[in-house]
């Protein structure tokens, strides 16, 4: 009988025993999700059971001492069909916190997961927000024990839908937000996604940056390059609900080379007007735009790019061809081309949408000097804010014609002597001299005639007397001419 008590004694004490050491055994559960809860510092966790067990939840201690434990129990869950659990006393939203699980309060710790801790700052200079996040804690907890896939990084505008503006290895712990709108709300968030569990995300604590700024201009248009002689005028339009009221005005000798700054311009104005006169627009093209400045002096919009027209002229005898550059590279503009004459009243002579135009001038000879000029007007501009390009202009040989007779009778048919001319003098001398050099007559009246009289007001007799004419046209040129022209009456 002692015996089979013993046996009995032997046998229950090894069922004990091994389902103690069952127990001891037990594999802990696996953390899939430490997310912080936005707005709260709140963390919610999420496991997957091993082994059908209580689930022990331990957060590391803050701050940790040689004289306290480094972890502390925080929660006891003992039915296993819930499989989450809310700290509500994290403040993750200030720190890292980091989390370990347990399925026996003496077993095996789970992997230790950490939160991931946001923070950013909003740089109003540049317009934008840097965002740095961190898994770190301390050299006690370090990072904890989970491997990391990569991060997501979340932007909420105004309170609008998510959106996802990167994905970054593990390494990464940065990112800058360029270009944000001014005072505008925005929200951060980031993901932690783990090695062990793909379809997971922890999210990190959000930070909410409202972005406080002056208006920069949604708009600057270049509306004149304008050439006045050896200057030239330019004008900007800017978007009326700008606050800045510093701009920059640039210059290049291409549309896409290097700008150098003329002149910081300081106005509240919306319309922008200045003169570039160290400059040679009869001979060279420039390129202009004008750029906001913010408060800390950084460029923020640009106007587009705007430049003066050359124009140039080749003549081949009566054929005058026009060519000038683009206005405003890349834009449908309108041309009018405009025609002066010897200085007479500017004439229209085409109205199109190329940069050139043949000019035919053959029923004009009498003339000398031909002057251009066109005017460019963008769709949808003003039409007084039109730009011109420099003046350019030709001149013909000079064509003198002098009669040779004349019959100075009274009866109204070449009664008179007078060069002909195919344009105006600008200075001008007739001299008649009879056979003997004296002087018969003298003008420097172009429209002036002789009459046939000698200087004592006689009639001056039949035969031949000699001319002499220097005049000089508009242009500068001189022509300069003597001869003989015979007087007879009939």
């Amino acid at each position: 009988m002692q015996k089979l008590l013993r046996v009995i004694i032997f046998l229950t004490s090894a069922c004990y025993f091994g389902q103690l050491n069952a127990q001891l055994n037990l594999d802990p559960p696996i953390l899939q999700e430490v997310s912080v809860l936005s707005g709260t510092g709140n963390v919610y966790l999420n496991w997957e059971l091993q082994d059908s067990s209580d689930v022990f939840i331990y957060r590391n201690k803050i701050p940790p001492t040689s004289q306290s434990p480094e972890w502390e129990l925080i929660a006891t869950m003992t039915d296993t069909s819930i499989t989450n659990y809310i700290d509500f006393t994290a403040n993750a939203d200030t720190m890292v916190r980091i989390y370990k699980l347990r399925a026996e309060s003496d077993g095996y710790d789970s992997e230790r997961f950490p939160t991931t801790y946001l923070t950013s700052v909003f740089d109003s200079c540049n317009s934008q927000i840097n965002l740095n996040w961190t898994i770190y804690v301390n050299n006690i907890y370090d990072e904890g024990d989970i491997t990391v896939n990569s991060y997501e990084v979340y932007q909420i505008e105004e309170g609008g839908a998510p959106q996802l503006l990167g994905q970054f290895s593990s390494d990464v712990k940065t990112y800058t937000a360029e270009n944000v709108n001014p005072n505008t709300n925005y929200s951060f968030f980031i993901n932690l996604i783990p090695q062990h569990a793909f379809s997971s995300r922890s999210s990190s604590n959000s930070n909410d940056i409202y972005t406080e700024m002056l208006l920069s201009p949604s708009y600057i248009n270049a509306t004149v390059a304008s050439t006045n002689g050896s200057e030239i005028n330019l004008k900007f339009e800017i978007d009326p609900a700008s606050e800045l009221d510093t701009y920059r005005l640039l210059r290049s000798d291409s549309p896409a080379g290097n700008y150098d700054t003329l002149e910081t311009i300081t106005t509240t104005s919306s319309t922008i007007t200045a003169l570039d006169a160290n400059v040679d627009p009869n001979n060279s093209i420039y390129y202009y735009k004008l750029i906001s400045l913010n408060e800390c002096g950084i460029e923020t919009t640009n106007s587009d790019v705007i430049n003066n027209i050359l124009l140039e002229i080749d003549n081949r005898l009566f054929d005058n061809s026009l060519n000038w550059n683009e206005f405003k590279e890349g834009s449908f503009i309108d041309y009018k081309i405009y025609r002066v004459i010897n200085n007479l009243d500017p004439e229209l002579i085409s109205d199109n949408n190329s940069n050139n135009f043949d000019d035919n001038i053959e029923d004009y000879q009498n003339y000398t000097q031909f002057c251009y000029y066109v005017l460019a007007l963008e769709p949808g501009t003003p039409s007084d804010d039109y730009s011109q390009s420099n003046i350019a202009c030709v001149y013909l040989k000079p064509k003198v014609y002098i009669p040779e007779v004349f019959t100075p009778n009274g009866d109204g048919t070449n009664d008179e002597f007078k060069p002909m001319f195919s344009f105006i003098p600008s200075s001008y001398v007739l001299k008649i001299f009879n056979r003997w050099g004296n002087t018969l007559f003298e003008t420097s009246d172009y429209s002036k005639p002789w009459n046939g009289t000698e200087a004592n007001g006689n009639s001056a007799p039949t035969g031949a007397y000699i001319y002499y004419v220097k005049l000089t046209t508009e242009n500068g040129q001189t022509v300069e001419q003597r001869g003989n022209v015979v007087v007879i009456y009939p």
